[in-house]
């Protein structure tokens, strides 16, 4: 017998067991145990109590009701997330003046102040889950190994939507100081491309990087890996990334990382690092927010819709081995536009609107403001290349 029909025929004889008399019950008892194979103790405890009426259960009752847990968040939250042990030693001293703000009741600020270091890690136990924090340690440096899956490589994408991200920076052959830095966003299957420029890599300046970019995207991300660097596997960012909802995105993103040290993982934006921002820029360093934003705006305003609306790209089909030679197959080479407008899982408004923006646009004209405002952000950099020197040959 099945543990399912098991349990279907003692919710058949539970009420008949319950008002019967001693001997009947004793009867009842032993056709069961022929039924199950059950022993007879285990027989009288499943019938005596229906199970699919919860009730307190065995054992200790909870000592502190969800009433506690708003106020323990809230100062979790203000302390920087402390451990359970840090906080048990905290809430005497910061309560007073959390409840000057927060008024909170005399029987929930006893609780909290009775409440043990492992009770407060239990019930912050979901929220710190919540933010991809690791629940039975503290968080490290290589907290994002268990938040974040690693995928090697990206097979069989044919939709947009799927992109990969990462940063360039504009810092010379010195990292030492503050600095510029382009953020890149290649999408796979069409190769439409996005750099924003941002004044060193804080969580914030990227954070408003990626919205900018999601917002000028003419398809839905579904999906976002980049590498292992510090700019992206922050709270910061991935939250940014996963929250969605009213005023944001409809899902949230599925965030993937590359292995450590495997550039391929990340071939298409390492290849745009390239030709969309090494070959414009140069290597030069930019450690002046007016160039920094002036080159945002380059970006935004004309780079990107002149690479994705008129420069054609190659899309590799396949790779066969020969020998010792590898034969690539590409196809014909196609914008990222022409692409979008191909593509079945884009919107046909979507696409109108793209056709609109594209009518409206001049290649030559782009190409002849980027050069011009181009010269300026250089004029920019190198005079702070010569003050530099003057200051040095002082």
């Amino acid at each position: 017998m099945s543990n399912e029909a098991i349990t279907e025929y003692l919710n058949s004889i539970r009420e008949i067991y319950q008002k019967a008399k001693r001997r009947e019950k004793a009867r009842i008892l032993d056709g069961a145990a022929l039924a199950t194979r059950f022993s007879r103790k285990h027989l009288i405890r499943l019938l005596r109590a229906d199970p699919r009426k919860k009730g307190p259960g065995r054992g200790r009752q909870p000592m502190y009701g969800p009433e506690v847990l708003p106020p323990l968040k809230a100062i979790w939250f203000l302390m920087e997330q402390p451990c359970a042990k840090k906080m048990k030693v905290l809430l005497p001293k910061i309560l007073a003046a959390f409840a000057k703000r927060n008024p909170i009741p005399d029987e929930i600020r006893n609780q909290l102040l009775r409440m043990s270091a492992a009770t407060i890690d239990r019930r912050l136990k979901k929220i710190r889950a919540l933010r991809g924090v690791g629940t039975t340690k503290a968080p490290t440096s290589s907290w994002y190994k268990s938040a974040i899956p690693v995928m090697p490589k990206d097979w069989n994408i044919t939709a947009p939507g799927y992109a990969q991200v990462d940063t360039v920076s504009h810092c010379g052959a010195d990292g030492a100081g503050a600095f510029a830095s382009t953020l890149t966003l290649t999408d796979i299957d069409s190769h439409w491309t996005e750099m924003r420029a941002t004044w060193t890599k804080r969580h914030g300046g990227i954070v408003d990087a990626l919205r900018s970019i999601e917002k000028g995207l003419p398809f839905r991300l579904h999906t976002v890996k980049f590498d292992s660097g510090s700019e992206f596997m922050n709270y910061e960012v991935v939250n940014s990334l996963r929250v969605h909802g009213e005023g944001t995105r409809e899902k949230p993103l599925t965030i993937y990382r590359s292995r450590p040290y495997r550039k391929n993982d990340n071939c298409y934006v390492e290849q745009k690092n390239l030709t969309h921002v090494r070959q414009f820029i140069g290597y030069d360093r930019i450690e002046n927010q007016n160039a920094t934003r002036m080159l945002n705006e380059i970006y935004r305003d004309l780079w990107c819709p002149f690479l994705n609306f008129f420069m054609p790209t190659f899309k590799l089909v396949r790779k066969e081995r020969i020998g010792s030679r590898i034969k690539k197959t590409y196809e014909e080479p196609e914008t990222p536009y022409d692409r979008i407008l191909a593509s079945e899982a884009v919107p046909e408004l979507t696409k109108e609107a793209l056709r609109l923006r594209y009518e409206a646009l001049d290649p030559i004209e782009l190409k002849l403001a980027i050069e011009e405002k181009l010269k300026l952000v250089m004029a920019i950099i190198r005079s702070e290349d010569q003050s530099e020197e003057l200051k040095l040959a002082a």
